[in-house]
This record gives C-alpha cells, structure tokens and sequence, in this order.
C-alpha cells in the first residue's frame, strides 16, 4: 500500500509538472501571435547603405554618423571639436561623447556643427560597450584601441588629407636587426611612378612615430600617404620612398606591436636612453638599399622623441643623410650636432617645427638657440597648437616642400 501510494503520489507530481509546462508553451505561443508587427518591428536591424551611410562629410562641413542595429543607448566618440575655429584647442586625446538618437528609419542619427576641415577619429558606443565602425576601413590605433577616421576638406591643407587618384604601393614587412637579434615591423610606401619606370632611383624618407606610436602611425593617423602622394601629383615634389620603422624597443615578433605601447609609456624616462633603433638604422638602410631602387638620397624625419631619434641617427651617419626633420621635438643638449669641422657648418639642412602651446617647446626653443649659437643654418618655425597630430602633418608637409 505504501509503495503504491509512493508511485501515485509522483504520477501527480509529473503530470502537475507538464501542466505547467504546456501552459508556459501556450501562453507564449498566444502572445507571439496577438504582438503587433509593429512592436516586433522596433529595433530593426539596417544595414547601412547608400540611403544609410555610417558616416557622410557634408558640403556644409559637418559629419553626419549613422549606426543601423539593436540597441538602447548609442553614443558616438571623437575627438571632433564644435568650436569650428578654434583651432588651438584642439586636442588628439579629447575624445568627446555625444549621444544618438533614433530616427523614424530605425537608425540612430548624429550630425555635428560645421567644424573645421581637419581630419578626425571617432567610434561608437552601443549599449555602454565600445565598437568601431565595421563599415569604415579607415582605421588608426592609438594605444590599445583600434578608431575609425573621417575627413573634412576644404582647405589646401586638410585636401591633402583625401585619398588621390594615383595610388602607389604600400609594403608590410620585416628587417633583421642584429643588435637586438629579432625581425622589425616596417612599412615602406613605393610611389605609382616606381611601377611605371622600375629602372629609375628614388630617393629616401625615414619616418619615425613617437613614444606612444608604431610604424602605422603615419600612414594612419598622420596620413603620410595621402600628403605625399598629393603633392606628387600636383607637381610640388619628386617621387620618392618612405621607410616607416617601428621604433618600440619591446617590440615582439609574435603579437601586434601596438600592444607594447603602454610598456613604452611606461618606461619612458629609460627609453629617452635607449640607443636601439640608432644602432640598428646601418642593418635597415642596408636592407633597403639593396631591395628597392635607391638614388642616395635619404633623409630622415620624427614626431616628438622620434625626433630625438632621428637627431641621434644624422650625428651618427651625418655623411649619409642630407636633411632631417625634428617635430615637436623632445632634444636636449645630446642631440646637437658633433661638428669636427672649423668652421662649424653641418652638411645635414636641419628643418624644426614646434608648437606654441607645446608641452615641449622649451626643449624645441632651446635646442633652435643652440644651433644658432653655434651658427649651424637651419629653418624654425613655431605654429599655434600643441603636441597633436594635427601640428604634426602640417609639419610634414612643408618639410617636404623644402626638400
């Protein structure tokens, strides 16, 4: 009796178990068919296209952002500024967040103030976790994150900033180091013309990124590239190579260099010591040399304490460089040219540019007073703005000119 109370007692446990079960079924089954279809509807999935770009540059200079997916909250990051002409507040590391709003298409919808032409950074934040634009190939790393990039024209300044018409090529590869016994990241840019007339010699430009930076910082956020190849076609300079090394001393062949940039940071104060790349440049100029057509001809150019390696480079190999570029350079009195000659002239054409809210424009103004003193010729030029990219491609630029 016991045994068969058991069982029947569990029966009835089972089947008040499926009850609920089958009840649960129904009432989703009936709520999925009394939904509106437009309830259903509300945060549709669009994939952007002409009608919905996810980011348009208008005649008016404002940018227009436009994500189409789910989401609640969505906010676009950047370091646009809306005072259009302010442009010594400027700043790379401003970042500022601005929330979107969804619009009767289902996409969510941001249009900024006319702001100067310049180029800029940006990505979105969709329900508090950050995303890059997955239809904008433009893309910068800074530090760990990976940004979208969008550019205003309307200047002859920021025009150069725009893709051209003639491309040339951009190589990815590795140099053998052997002072620090591993392979190097560099990109080396070939102009169109070297396709076109492979026989002829070209000559070198050596761009070095700063501290904080790795050997796509000038094709990314510099926009080397794109200056170059701009003023190529418009007849203002000659063809030429652009070698863009890594100069992190952490580097490893094994991971993405960007990731050793905060060790970088980091050890700033031991890197400022640090003579690697200096004693390495002989084993990369060779590779160069000897795969790509060269005319002799180098020069060499560097953002900040990439500047100050390049000012160590030309003291080291003075006969094999003709001018050098120092921007927003982090130089001391180590740096100054070792003059052997009596009459205290350089061979080098030394070319310096600092900003005048500068962090470092004491180094930079004193460095221009040493040169002076010592009656080396050189051009100096200070400009408004800091220590940002945006100095940085202006800078590039005229040294180009000059050369």
């Amino acid at each position: 009796m016991i045994t068969l109370h058991w069982h029947k007692q569990n029966e009835l446990m089972y089947k008040g178990t499926m009850y609920k079960v089958q009840r649960t079924i129904l009432l989703v089954a009936v709520w999925l068919c009394v939904l509106p279809t437009e309830a259903r509807k509300r945060t549709p999935y669009i994939i952007p296209t002409r009608n919905h770009p996810s980011v348009t540059v208008n005649e008016d200079s404002t940018i227009s952002f436009c994500y189409c997916g789910r989401g609640k909250q969505v906010y676009v990051q950047g370091d646009f500024q809306y005072a259009g002409k302010d442009s010594i507040r400027y700043s790379d590391s401003h970042m500022r967040k601005i929330k979107m709003h969804r619009e009767s298409d289902g996409c969510f919808h941001l249009t900024t103030l006319p702001i100067q032409p310049e180029t800029y950074t940006y990505c979105f934040h969709i329900n508090g976790k950050r995303k890059t634009d997955s239809y904008n190939n433009d893309t910068a790393w800074q530090m760990i994150h990976k940004w979208n990039i969008v550019t205003v024209g309307g200047t002859p300044q920021a025009d150069l900033y725009l893709s051209p018409q003639k491309k040339g090529q951009l190589i990815q590869t590795k140099w053998y180091d052997r002072t620090e016994q591993i392979n190097r990241r560099v990109n080396i840019y070939l102009p169109a013309a070297y396709a076109e007339r492979p026989s002829d010699e070209y000559p070198v430009l050596y761009l070095l990124h700063g501290i904080n930076g790795y050997e796509g910082s000038w094709t990314e956020r510099g926009r080397a590239i794109q200056i170059i190849e701009n003023l190529i076609a418009a007849d203002s300079i000659a063809p030429l190579i652009v070698v863009m090394p890594d100069c992190n001393t952490g580097v490893h062949e094994d991971r993405p260099s960007h990731h050793t940039l905060w060790n970088n940071v980091w050890h700033y104060h031991r890197l400022c010591q640090d003579h690697s790349l200096e004693l390495a440049l002989e084993d990369l100029m060779q590779y160069v040399d000897t795969t790509y057509h060269t005319s002799g001809q180098h020069y060499i150019a560097g953002f900040s304490s990439g500047a100050r390696i390049a000012a160590n480079i030309v003291n080291r190999y003075p006969e094999r460089f003709q001018a050098v570029g120092l921007f927003s350079p982090v130089v001391y009195k180590e740096q100054m040219p070792q003059l052997s000659m009596s009459n205290n002239k350089s061979p080098i054409s030394y070319h310096i540019y600092m900003g005048k809210s500068d962090m470092f424009i004491n180094n930079g103004r004193r460095f221009h007073k040493r040169l002076t003193k010592s009656g080396i010729a050189h051009n100096y030029m200070e400009t408004p703005g800091g220590h940002t990219w945006r100095n940085w491609r202006i800078y590039l630029t005229d040294f180009l000119l000059n050369l």
